[in-house]
């Protein structure tokens, strides 16, 4: 990727180079306007950027304000970002996979060094994205986490007040230009007559303090990052952290915070009563195209359903993709397996431009286009051959993710 991008810098410097008025006493430089050097630079790569600012210190000062970051965000194309955790050792391997790169540069290996809590022997989990700003939290329950932004190698590692305080949603504010942090502590057994069991907590990155939020009956599941949509996070409510005494599960499936006016509530997930609650270990949601989408996994089987309504909350069955008919031909590497088991491993990662990115164990990654019903995979260094399964020696985590330049503390 620095390599593709530092092809960029000549042609910017002919650019200038074409401005220059040279006398016999020296230099007299006119460069090009500042917005059109501005929205050329936005357009690069985070690393093209980051190349770019070495070449002289106005590109450096150009590229750090905040309106540089801002317009650089809104232009990034969105990347997956893979952390495969051995779970037998220490060992961290952070991959980062674009397809807007050459073939052979499509898969890149990061250094982890960054990624590391300041406790050990905790190994850090990857469970969110907001923004070019990744959330790890311990593997184990704890009260501290972090955020970083890996091109900027920025950290800052949050105390919980509570332990263990989960952080189940990051998430920028617009009104206030800040960045925040929702975190979700079970009350213990001998607690629970104090009220209802998950009590939440609001960090502002920006202004350092912490904000009691009201309790509520249900968590989501930390593991899965909110769906950020109409300035409400989203998620699937865990199905084993559900408080069986208050409604039954499918009915209130679909937890919601609003940022605005710091309220939960939770709404049924579509489709009819599941048969046990297990299923919805398997459901996701995302954003396709401005709406709220729904996946269902059943088998080899994904039904996707659209949120047309948001206020009256009309679902649509929009898709059904039969995923075994059209991945058959990507064997599994671990084969001793029965076929009812494998269909389990069927992870859904995101839906991107109509595809549905899913993660298939052993069998490996892959893209399906739902209009075209064509499925791609994706090969590389800890892509394939890397099984998710519980048992065995690796785990890998999959999110979208965006090279940007946003600060944790937000925009400054």
């Amino acid at each position: 990727m620095v390599l593709e991008c530092l092809t960029w810098i000549p042609c910017l410097w002919d650019k200038l180079i074409c401005s220059l008025n040279i006398s016999k006493d020296g230099f007299a430089v006119q460069d090009l306007p500042r917005e059109i050097l501005v929205d050329i630079l936005s357009r690069l790569p985070g690393d093209c950027v980051l190349e770019c600012r070495r070449v002289c210190k106005e590109w450096l000062a150009l590229t750090s304000t905040p309106n540089f970051v801002e317009m650089h965000l809104k232009r990034a194309t969105p990347v997956l970002f893979m952390q495969r955790v051995d779970n037998n050792a220490t060992k961290l391997d952070m991959f980062l996979f674009d397809e807007g790169a050459k073939v052979n540069k499509m898969i890149k290996k990061m250094g982890a060094k960054l990624m590391h809590l300041e406790a050990p022997p905790y190994k850090p989990l990857l469970c969110g994205s907001c923004n070019g700003l990744l959330v790890f939290r311990p593997w184990f329950p704890s009260s501290l986490s972090f955020i970083c932004n890996p091109l900027t190698r920025e950290k800052i590692t949050i105390q919980a007040p509570v332990n263990p305080g989960i952080v189940c949603g990051l998430f920028f504010h617009p009104c206030t230009k800040d960045y925040r942090l929702l975190f979700v502590h079970h009350r213990l057994l001998f607690h629970l007559m104090e009220g209802v069991p998950f009590e939440y907590f609001l960090y502002s990155l920006g202004g350092k303090f912490w904000k009691k939020l009201n309790d509520f009956p249900y968590r989501p599941n930390a593991l899965t990052p909110p769906t950020i949509l109409n300035g409400v996070l989203h998620w699937i409510v865990n199905p084993y952290w559900v408080y069986e005494d208050v409604i039954p599960p499918c009915s209130n499936s679909i937890m919601m915070f609003n940022m605005d006016t710091e309220e939960f509530r939770s709404m049924p997930h579509p489709g009819s009563e599941c048969p046990i609650r297990k299923e919805h270990k398997r459901v996701c949601i995302f954003e396709m195209k401005g709406k709220l989408a729904f996946c269902h996994p059943y088998g080899s089987l994904v039904y996707v359903w659209v949120l047309e309504d948001y206020e009256k909350w009309i679902w649509v069955n929009r898709y059904s993709v039969n995923l075994y008919l059209d991945v058959e031909r990507y064997p599994f590497v671990i084969t001793h397996f029965s076929p009812s088991y494998r269909n389990t491993l069927i992870t859904i990662v995101d839906i991107q431009n109509d595809e549905l990115i899913f993660d298939w164990g052993s069998r490996g990654v892959f893209r399906y286009n739902m209009h075209q019903k064509t499925v791609k995979q994706i090969n590389g260094v800890g892509m394939k051959k890397t099984p998710l399964l519980p048992f065995c020696d690796f785990s890998r985590f999959i999110i979208p993710y965006t090279k940007t330049f946003v600060s944790p503390s937000g925009f400054k």
